[in-house]
């Protein structure tokens, strides 16, 4: 009895300290809060994406690599300043522009585009070995990788790495919006493979059962989406490829898939497809034409730091602190599956990446580094 009461006391104790604590002067001061965004100057780039982006399509182009917008559980690296810009400029001539000229609608995109692009200089690795070209999130964000290995002269490149990401993505958010066939879609292939298809590496392996690629069996929505991503950015020579390697019955199955494809598109949004292939596929074309520099922006490139957004760090970093995130990126990266089987100290400095037999294996490390 005398414990309870004693216990009782001192709660109450307790309980009144809390009270005669909280005053007025004891709230937190807006000025420090942890949550408050810190105000960044805005460059001649970035006013330049709020007149060609947000006001234009009521889109935010993000090239920082902000940790509340990445990926945490990925090893990631910002993108290059430089080929942020390109980028965008590309991006906006290339898929923008594409949309806009098949629909012949000024306000289709800014209804229908992702509300933010997340731009990230590095691969994002899985597991088991695999890249994951982009994300989306919700219809409202579309992460796009890789950026840092921007080649503007190799339109396949571009279409392989970025473009066919943006149409695969963008087919996902427009089947959000207003349902594909699904009823009649799903049952054309038998085959799908969720956790296994990346087992499939060969046409062989997946043409045959009605497959563009080895990540289309792996679900119908995926399926629909690589179908639409590639006929609008495969070149004739590659769709046919596919369509040879199918066979008869395999040619049968893509050819049914790309006839509701086409269906859904025109009846539903009004696109021909075919047109749209043939628009974008010139528009990248000509992107390697455009002026990628706005001569406002070439200032900003001067700082020895260029290889990432001008906002993302306060100051260069010193020799031995460089040399540290170097050795640690590396280490991380060696780890992978993907570099497991490099010869030790084959990529352990910048130099010796100069003479490793297979640069694919050591590609992922080069990037954070030029």
């Amino acid at each position: 009895m005398n414990l309870q009461k004693i216990t009782l006391t001192l709660g109450l104790t307790l309980l009144a300290g809390v009270f005669t604590g909280c005053k007025d002067m004891d709230r937190p001061d807006p000025n420090r809060h942890v949550t408050q965004v810190q105000s960044q100057p805005k460059t001649a780039f970035d006013n330049w994406l709020k007149s060609h982006y947000t006001d234009s399509y009521n889109v935010q182009y993000i090239y920082t690599l902000d940790d509340t917008e990445a990926d945490r559980s990925r090893n990631l690296a910002p993108a290059k300043l430089e080929n942020s810009m390109k980028l965008a400029k590309i991006i906006l001539h290339a898929w923008y522009g594409a949309y806009d000229e098949a629909t012949g609608k000024v306000d289709f995109m800014r209804k229908t585009s992702p509300r933010q692009l997340l731009i990230v200089g590095s691969a994002s690795w899985n597991g088991d070995g695999t890249i994951t070209q982009g994300t989306a999130e919700g219809g409202l964000k579309v992460t796009l990788y890789q950026a840092n290995w921007l080649d503007v002269n190799d339109p396949q490149a571009l279409n392989t790495t970025f473009f066919k990401v943006m149409h695969h993505e963008f087919s996902h958010i427009l089947h959000q919006n207003k349902i594909w066939p699904t009823t009649e879609y799903d049952g054309i292939s038998e085959g799908y493979a969720p956790t296994s298809w990346h087992n499939r590496r060969e046409l062989k392996d997946y043409a045959p059962l009605g497959f563009i690629t080895a990540y289309a069996s792996s679900q119908p929505r995926e399926d629909i989406a690589e179908m639409t991503a590639c006929y609008i950015t495969f070149p004739k020579s590659q769709w046919d490829a596919v369509m040879e390697a199918a066979g008869e019955e395999g040619r049968a199955k893509l050819n049914k898939k790309m006839e509701i494809i086409k269906k859904y598109m025109k009846g539903t949004w009004d696109i021909d497809m075919d047109q749209l292939r043939t628009i974008a596929q010139r528009r990248l074309e000509e992107a390697a034409h455009l002026n990628l520099l706005e001569d406002s922006w070439k200032e900003l490139l001067g700082s020895s730091l260029r290889a990432f957004p001008q906002t993302a760090r306060a100051a260069e970093p010193s020799p031995a602190a460089y040399a540290e995130a170097y050795k640690a990126v590396v280490e991380e990266l060696r780890r992978h599956p993907k570099f497991l089987e490099v010869r030790a100290g084959k990529c352990t400095t910048e130099d010796d990446l100069k003479h490793v037999v297979n640069l694919d294996q050591c590609a992922a490390i080069t990037q954070y580094f030029h």
